[in-house]
């Protein structure tokens, strides 16, 4: 296989992002392509959608093969790979069809709604011989491949502490509003905070223990403060879709190190702070975490490679996690020892 084939389903708002990273890795020659959309509604395919983190319109090409349905595009398409966009409590469902109509499948995250629910992906992965990776995107973004060098390399001395923060006004873009429906998203806790939580086991492994405080909005789940615990570091990390709207998305963090902070800046670059210098931007290392994570997962297929970065096991493993935190949640952010099972 010289090139590989990929079919993008669902055309809602995340959907745009990777877009935008097919977009990028054509101009950069990469051997992949994009030939089939899919999306329930046809009017997906044409209109402007803005979220939290901002799209711009897309205008598909005119030789893009489209389709509203999932069987149809397996009848009758071409594709190597699915890149599948569509809401959470559909993760598992599509995954699993695609792996078994002879697909590799790039998930977004969350992986989906339960860690019961991931098992089965990871069996329709392992059954099907073909590989499977869910959208941690941050795992590919330069800002925390800066702060886990950091952290690995013991340049700055040890990690003290760090604080990461996702900050949104509920989300109202979705397909028939299912961010807002708790049993479609699983809160801002699953949907959102997730991130957060997957870079900590990313940056540090399995914590020791746990602690959530949280409160329910017009979804359960809809802001929440959680602590891991780790041997010499306490990680504390803000999620919320509670922000007053027409407010900005943030999503930052600050860590500081016995001889350096690392900061995320609002617009997505790393600032390394030293004592007495100049806080210094550091360079890129990625350039569109979205692209970076597709070519990354296309690799790996290509040249029958190991996913040493974001496999799907650690992406189940984060799922776990966050519902290891909803039970502290239920009991008032009791502090709860952590053993992944």
């Amino acid at each position: 296989m010289k090139e590989l084939k990929i079919a993008l389903i669902g055309f809602g708002g995340i959907a745009r992002a990777h877009y935008a990273g097919y977009t990028l890795l054509k101009q950069k020659n990469a051997p992949l392509s994009l030939v089939a959309v899919c999306d329930i509604n046809p009017d997906q395919l044409t209109r402007e959608i803005k979220i939290n983190t901002s799209t711009k319109p897309v205008t598909l090409p005119s030789d893009m093969h489209t389709y509203t349905d999932v069987d149809a595009l397996i009848a009758n398409e071409d594709f190597d790979m699915a890149d599948i966009c569509l809401p959470t409590y559909l993760h598992k469902e599509y995954t699993v069809k695609l792996l078994r109509a002879g697909k590799h499948v790039l998930c977004e995250k969350p992986m989906a709604l339960t860690s019961a629910e991931c098992e089965e992906m990871l069996v329709a992965s392992r059954e099907s011989g073909k590989k499977l990776m869910i959208g941690q995107c941050l795992r590919f973004d330069t800002s925390y491949l800066h702060l886990k060098d950091a952290i690995d390399s013991g340049k700055y001395g040890k990690l003290k502490a760090l604080t990461m923060n996702r900050l949104s006004a509920l989300p109202i873009w979705g397909f028939e509003q299912w961010f807002r429906n708790t049993s479609k998203s699983g809160g801002c806790i699953l949907d959102m905070h997730i991130h957060d939580i997957d870079m900590a086991r990313f940056l540090l492994g399995e914590p020791e223990a746990v602690s959530t405080v949280s409160y329910d909005g017009e979804t359960r789940w809809q802001w929440e403060n959680t602590r891991l615990f780790y041997k010499d570091v306490i990680i504390s990390i803000n999620g919320s879709w509670d922000e007053t709207r027409g407010t900005a998305f943030v999503a930052d963090f600050r860590a500081v190190f016995e001889k350096a902070t690392i900061m995320r800046a609002p617009d997505g670059h790393a600032v390394l702070w030293q004592e007495n210098e100049e806080p210094v931007d550091l360079p890129k290392i990625t350039e569109y975490c979205y692209a970076e994570e597709i070519h990354y997962f296309a690799k790996t297929i290509l040249e029958e490679l190991p996913n040493t970065v974001n496999s799907p096991e650690s992406a189940c493993a984060t799922v776990k996690l966050v519902e290891a935190l909803r039970e502290s949640a239920a009991q008032d952010g009791q502090k709860r020892p952590y053993v992944l099972q």
